[in-house]
């Protein structure tokens, strides 16, 4: 943490809140001309990518878009720093006490999950990490009005972070960052958070118990697990007093908000964010989400990657990282579906409301031996697959309570292999739940895919079955 930085990017960002379409603007204007000259004058990748006349910089609209894939293919060519390496990169990663250490003394690295079949590696630099923390504490969860002028992990609530473990993901790093800087600011108290972090693959018994001993009043998770806890509030095995829910991460539907707000009681906080930018828009009081569009541009695009009219939902959108200019992201290409609300929103915010349509997996319900229920989180199963056996290219359907299909894309390597390691992988997680008598199968069939968008989901029941939880 720069000090100095980290004031200026909280004044910047306070400053855009107040007029977004006109400061705000402004901002996004000139970090958009300072990351094009980063990218075309300090990345090998992106200058042999450039297109426009002779010595002027391209605009936004003359880069062509890039694809995940394609940026981790040619890793040691992307960063605007020429001491980052993938052979670097990978030797810090692979070793687990590594997290929330600065690569190289000044970078904090992540990794995202393989739900687009690649998994990727971000390297953070400190004027990404300051527009995250201003983010956090400005706008997300109900901004400065709720939570007071700093950071909202600061003050009396304890917080309770669920979620995949046992890797560099975003969220964990970043909660390691904190605990980093409060032993570096001793002298800051809002830096030194009241946070535990809890594994979303425990068994939800487990995880029950877990957060009552720790007696959390904020809970921050995914969708698809505050609802199964929920429903646990709900029928009395647990017992939770908390203030607020704080949700990312998976789509949350409306039937999930309601079921969470009724079983807890208090305010739930939807966001929107990725690896590849944590804090994209933050949910206002009307529950409309807000982009930060002083630190990002969203281009909404149909499939074949051009622009499609304000107020229809798009096939996948293009991300600009206005902040990070060591590893810079133009027109980077994600999964998700959405759309701009024409008009503006009740709560009287100018920053641009959007509609999101991102991860939305099944959350499964087998049977064990003795034929009880065990509900199993779709981000748990899909990280047991990923981290235990190496393989991202797949769909795990539910075809009855206790029979799991494995399926793999066209192009996965050796899916022999690839099936043996992951069926490893998920017996060990299944018996973690008590369901040693499930089968693992694999199916030579191709995944199944979203109709209307033909989008892959991770884990899935079988269409037509009635066993899940959502």
């Amino acid at each position: 943490m720069n000090p100095w930085l980290w004031s200026r990017t909280l004044g910047e960002t306070h400053a855009a809140g107040l007029d977004p379409q006109g400061t705000g603007l402004r901002q996004r204007d000139a970090r958009l001309a300072a990351l094009l000259a980063a990218a075309f004058g300090d990345s090998p990748f992106y200058r042999r990518r450039r297109r426009g006349p002779v010595g002027a910089l391209p605009r936004l609209d003359q880069v062509a878009p890039v694809e995940k894939a394609e940026l981790m293919q040619h890793f040691d060519d992307w960063a605007t720093d020429r001491q980052i390496s993938r052979a670097g990169v990978d030797a810090f990663l692979r070793e687990p006490t590594h997290l929330g250490d600065p690569y190289l003394g000044r970078y904090l690295v992540w990794t995202s999950s393989g739900t687009t079949g690649e998994p990727g590696i971000f390297v953070q630099d400190e004027q990404s990490l300051a527009a995250y923390d201003a983010l956090d504490a400005l706008r997300l969860h109900g901004g400065p009005t709720v939570m007071g002028p700093w950071p909202v992990w600061g003050g009396l609530p304890r917080y309770a972070f669920v979620a995949a473990t046992g890797g560099h993901f975003a969220g964990v790093a970043s909660i390691e960052r904190l605990r980093r800087m409060a032993a570096a600011f001793p002298l800051i108290p809002w830096l030194a958070p009241t946070v535990q972090t809890f594994s979303v693959q425990r068994p939800l018994a487990a995880l029950a118990q877990e957060l009552q001993e720790f007696e959390p009043t904020v809970l921050i998770t995914y969708p698809s697990c505050a609802d199964a806890l929920a429903q646990s509030q709900s029928e009395g095995a647990l017992q939770l007093a908390l203030s607020e829910v704080w949700l990312g991460g998976e789509q949350l539907s409306a039937e999930q908000r309601t079921r969470i707000r009724t079983a807890f009681g208090c305010r739930v906080h939807n966001n929107y964010g990725s690896s590849e930018f944590y804090a994209m828009a933050w949910e206002c009081a009307e529950g409309c989400l807000h982009l930060n569009h002083d630190w990002l541009i969203l281009e909404p695009v149909d499939r074949q990657q051009r622009a499609v009219p304000l107020g229809e939902v798009s096939h996948s959108v293009l991300l600009t990282n206005l902040a990070n200019r060591t590893q810079p992201l133009l027109r980077y290409r994600l999964s998700d579906s959405l759309r701009f609300v024409p008009g503006g929103c009740a709560c009287g915010s100018r920053f641009p409301a959007i509609e999101v349509q991102g991860r939305a997996d099944h959350t499964l319900v087998l049977h064990d031996a003795q034929q009880r229920e065990v509900k199993l989180l779709p981000l748990a199963l899909a990280t047991a697959i990923e981290e235990g056996a190496q393989v991202t290219r797949f769909q795990l359907l539910c075809t009855a309570p206790d029979r799991l299909e494995l399926r793999f894309e066209a192009d996965q390597h050796d899916p022999a292999a690839a099936f043996g390691r992951a069926r490893a992988a998920l017996r060990a997680f299944l018996a973690m739940h008590g369901l040693q008598g499930v089968r693992v199968v694999r199916s030579h069939a191709p995944p199944l895919r979203s109709g209307r968008s033909g989008k892959l989901h991770r884990v899935l029941l079988q269409p037509g079955r009635s066993w899940t939880a959502a």
